[in-house]
């Protein structure tokens, strides 16, 4: 059975005073051990064994960046439906203030295989952070909807070595530059055009010891990172036992896909500290070679916003160049969109994955296929189609409320500022809403499509305010129930001109705010 927002709150708060309870009758036993409280969820429409599956909830300290992580306190669970909720014990004297601590959370078989596991940082305790987090969990071993793929080693040594293979008629950029308690000398290796294959770099930890650390790229995306570290004062009961440290991570189209570590040649599993601590110092490599570049007046200069591109071989195609998140959205009319993304080059701007690249300066560009190229350059002509209101039936926010019926729309007054936040962060042209829904935490889900049939889905919090994240819906099969019963188009846009549509004009306040199309097909 399902839970609604409201059930699935009361439930989790009686578990966690319940739990509280629990814990407070040994208060006397236990007086200076407090905790971090949680849930824990993932995406996935799947069913996990509580026989065979188990939630491993770990507090770490991560105070050292080029350094393992400590941890502090853990528990192992069966899984359940979720969200998990979790209660983790810890000892408060193992606190400092000045530290950083985190939560991770993996699901594991019985055998401690890694199913699943955090991929961003969730801080707890000290520096002003809560001390109950909603976690979310991705698998580590399967494609994320970026179109990143699995790989089983061998892809990412054989790319490793055609890079080494590469080296010696590679640009290099060598540099050097302090941190808080170390310096670091480094070789970047670029190409001719100005992407990144390798950044080796030393560290000289001072009185801690030393580390060594190699950034592969492919596609201007961190393939491998690798740390050889040997420490020593690491802080820990023996300070002056050195720490022998190592640590291999792999990555497909920049998402964590294995992994192997070992501290005094005891192997251990990568944790998410270490995964998120490799992407962040593979983010600060690329901007310090971007920097070096630029200083040679070689710094892309991507393009902004959307465009039209019309080519020589009479195809024509949109362009959404998200500079933020680094990528771009190539749309074909009929033909689902392409997530590329940003490719570091000599001058100008490049994007791609591993079919196709767009790379230009200014408003030419070339569009490269297996097919061979073609050039291609910003169309002048206007890319919307605002089609006339037309002498339809009004129907007021009220109406669709009081309507019901359970169609999406009877919840488009609450839901009215998410949508509008999801319209002006979606790319392409002429979009329209196919769905919207609540969800659980003050969160709206909106689907949408524009006039090139790319689908986007959008979380935003129900007042419109605050970020916005949006993600491409790939498949076409991906299809949730009843989007295709009814769409809404914002004024600016265009209601879809189909025979199969009857619309509507919808008003709020006696204020004209868009068409309701009903699939009648």
């Amino acid at each position: 059975m399902k839970l609604n927002f409201f059930t699935s709150v009361w439930v989790r708060t009686l578990c966690a005073i319940g739990m509280i309870g629990i814990l407070s009758g040994c208060a006397g036993l236990q007086s200076d051990t407090t905790t971090v409280t949680g849930s824990v969820s993932y995406r996935e429409r799947i069913a996990l064994s509580p026989d065979s599956t188990f939630l491993v909830v770990r507090l770490l300290d991560v105070s050292r960046a080029d350094a393992p992580s400590v941890e502090i306190a853990s528990l192992r669970q069966p899984v359940g439906n979720p969200p998990m909720v979790f209660i983790l014990p810890y000892d408060a004297s193992k606190i400092d203030p000045r530290f950083t601590y985190a939560i991770e959370a993996t699901i594991v078989t019985e055998n401690d295989d890694v199913l699943f596991r955090n991929d961003q940082m969730y801080p707890v305790i000290t520096r002003d952070t809560p001390r109950d987090v909603d976690i979310t969990v991705r698998p580590i071993t399967t494609a994320q909807s970026d179109g990143a793929r699995k790989t089983d080693g061998s892809d990412v040594s054989r790319d490793v070595a055609a890079i080494e293979a590469r080296l010696p008629d590679m640009r290099v950029i060598p540099g050097q530059y302090a941190a808080s308690d170390h310096t670091v000398t480094y070789k970047a290796y670029v190409s001719p055009d100005g992407e990144p294959l390798l950044v080796d770099e030393h560290r000289d930890l001072g009185k801690f010891g030393t580390s060594d650390v190699k950034l592969y790229y492919r596609n201007s995306q961190l393939l491998q990172f690798s740390e050889n570290a040997k420490r020593v004062n690491y802080g820990g009961a023996n300070d002056d036992t050195p720490l022998e440290y190592s640590l291999k991570l792999e990555f497909a189209q920049g998402r964590f896909a294995s992994g192997t570590k070992t501290v005094n040649g005891a192997a251990s599993t990568p944790d998410e500290h270490e995964i998120s601590g490799a992407l962040s110092q593979s983010k600060v490599a690329l901007s310090r070679i971007d920097a070096m570049l630029a200083q040679l007046n070689t710094k892309p200069m991507p393009l902004a916003g959307s465009r039209i591109f019309v080519c020589d071989d009479q195809s024509r195609f949109s362009v959404s160049f998200d500079n933020d998140a680094e990528r771009a959205i190539v749309e074909f009319p009929g033909r689902e969109p392409l997530a590329l993304t940003r490719i570091s080059t000599g001058s100008g701007y490049g994007y791609g994955n591993e079919m196709y690249e767009l790379r230009g300066k200014g408003e030419d560009a070339i569009w490269h296929t297996s097919m061979g190229k073609t050039h291609c350059a910003v169309s002048a002509s206007p890319v919307s189609l605002a089609l006339a209101p037309g002498d339809f039936p009004v129907v007021t926010v009220n109406d669709l409320k009081a309507e019901g019926n359970g169609i999406w729309t009877q919840h488009f007054d609450e839901m009215m500022p998410a949508i509008t936040a999801c319209l002006s962060k979606n790319s392409g042209d002429l979009v329209s809403v196919l769905k919207a829904w609540p969800m659980n935490h003050g969160m709206v889900g909106v689907r949408t499509v524009n006039g090139n049939g790319g689908r986007y889905d959008c979380l935003v919090p129900s007042d419109g305010m605050g970020t916005v994240h949006t993600e491409l819906v790939e498949a076409t099969t991906n299809i949730l129930p009843g989007e295709e019963d009814v769409r809404f188009t914002p004024v600016n846009g265009a209601y879809p001109n189909s025979e199969c549509f009857s619309h509507k004009r919808v008003e709020q306040d006696g204020v004209f705010v868009g068409w309701l199309s009903e699939n009648t097909c």
